[in-house]
């Protein structure tokens, strides 16, 4: 199946963004994504970093809504689709409940409303219709006029009502802190339910998930455990988790040996994702290595494979 890695993050420059796509073009996997905390425009990031990597896909997890007008960000992520050779998906979703108020000063209300008109719009201004909208909350005149393909449209989305419009709407969802069950019982069947009622050609699911293989499986668990405790404070997420029958985001880290592991990630393999976006989560440089290796080598692995492939 497709494997793909989460990269990025705070403090790394636009040459370090390059050397991590380039590795994973070597280790053989067939996306790279930037990460919502990377420090820089991540669409500018990725025009910039695609120009110097061939091949791969690139995406940004996640380009958040608010407050960005559905025609800047379809002339955005048209120039650079142009500008990296049709390579881009664009991953739109609402940035998290803590982030946007406290950047802006707004605000936001009625978040599904809102992500509805949003891609409704995008989509159609990103194939080059022309548009005289005056809408009930935004009002839309004009066309990108941007000469490039219109790049495939994802939804970070995990409420029912969102999954069943990306099924409608969008052409697949990305999921995080979605735990394999629910990823088979609750958000696949949706999309794919919503997709197939409108004869629209199967969605892609990309499963984001947080992953380390390590011999200190301790260490490794206590930093995953920080890092994710946001999402645990969040009742969105905390209903995901309780789908899924766990208490905290950490109990989704797949962490252990390359066997371990690999088990782990055969289980969202198996669920009916299509693609799997890896986010290396290791506390040490030995441990990011050995889940870089593991990576590397189910890439390269034929029978490892999404359950709709088989």
């Amino acid at each position: 199946m497709r494997i793909g890695i989460i990269g990025g993050g705070p403090g790394k420059t636009l040459s370090d963004l390059a050397e991590e796509a380039a590795r994973a073009r070597h280790d053989g996997l067939t996306s790279y994504w930037l990460s919502r905390d990377t420090n820089a425009d991540l669409l500018t990031a990725v025009a910039v970093i695609g120009r110097v990597v061939p091949d791969l896909e690139f995406g940004v997890s996640v380009t958040a809504t608010f407050l960005r007008h559905p025609m800047a960000l379809a002339v955005q992520a048209l120039t650079v689709q142009d500008a990296i050779g049709g390579r881009l998906v664009l991953n739109v979703g609402p940035p998290l409940p803590h982030n946007r108020e406290s950047f802006s000063g707004f605000i936001f209300e009625q978040p599904t409303i809102h992500m509805r008109r949003v891609v409704t719009v995008l989509r159609r201004l990103l194939n080059g219709e022309s548009m005289d909208d005056l809408g009930r909350t935004m009002a839309v005149r004009g066309s990108a006029q941007v000469n490039a393909a219109a790049p495939a449209v994802l939804m970070s989305a995990f409420k029912p009502a969102m999954l069943r419009f990306a099924g409608e709407e969008a052409d697949g969802v990305v999921t995080w802190m979605v735990g394999h069950k629910t990823l088979a019982n609750f958000v696949i069947p949706q999309v794919r339910q919503a997709a197939a009622s409108g004869f629209r050609r199967p969605p892609r699911i990309l499963a984001a998930v947080a992953v380390c293989v390590t011999r200190r499986t301790e260490p490794a668990i206590d930093s995953a455990r920080e890092r994710l405790a946001v999402y645990g404070s969040m009742a969105s997420y905390r209903s995901l988790l309780a789908r899924e029958g766990v208490l905290s985001p950490h109990e989704l880290f797949v962490v252990g040996s390359e066997e371990q592991v690999r088990a782990g990630l055969e289980r969202f393999a198996l669920s009916g994702a299509s693609e799997l976006l890896v986010a290396e989560m290791c506390p040490d440089a030995d441990s990011a290595r050995r889940t870089r290796r593991l990576l590397a080598s189910l890439a390269q692995e034929s029978e490892f494979e999404a359950a709709d492939a088989r």
